[in-house]
């Protein structure tokens, strides 16, 4: 089961974080139902999760944008391969039906991400934020 949301993760920007919380909850939703063989959910939650996170990453794209962040294509470029990436996973999903092995590396993978790029890109970029804002 994924961690979950955890203090160190807090960005400073309430939407962001916010966002960063429901996508944990969204995870350890899709990871149980994945270990218990939740055909019915896993599709669902497959389908929300990354519909989820591809708003999250145009919301702060959107305030890269306009806040004219110097990290923006780098920043950008990982939001994309995030995407490519959870979409194999789907897709292996979709071949293979919910087994042990695909919950294990959808919690292991998508939390390791996530906690790799808060902690890094979304740091810096709230910090830009506040400082541009400040």
């Amino acid at each position: 089961m994924p961690a979950g949301w955890h203090p160190s993760l807090t960005t400073g920007d309430d939407v962001i974080d916010e966002q960063h919380r429901e996508i944990l909850r969204r995870l350890a939703d899709l990871v149980e139902a994945l270990e218990r063989g939740k055909r019915s959910e896993v599709g669902k939650l497959f389908e929300f999760l990354g519909d989820f996170v591809l708003e999250h990453f145009v919301a702060e794209e959107r305030a890269m944008s306009e806040s004219a962040y110097p990290g923006t294509n780098v920043h950008s470029a990982a939001h994309r391969r995030f995407m490519r990436e959870y979409g194999d996973l789907r897709r292996l999903y979709d071949t293979a039906g919910p087994t042990l092995a695909i919950a294990v590396r959808t919690g292991t993978w998508v939390q390791d991400w996530l906690h790799s790029h808060i902690f890094g890109a979304d740091l810096a970029l709230a910090r830009h934020l506040r400082e541009r804002d400040g």
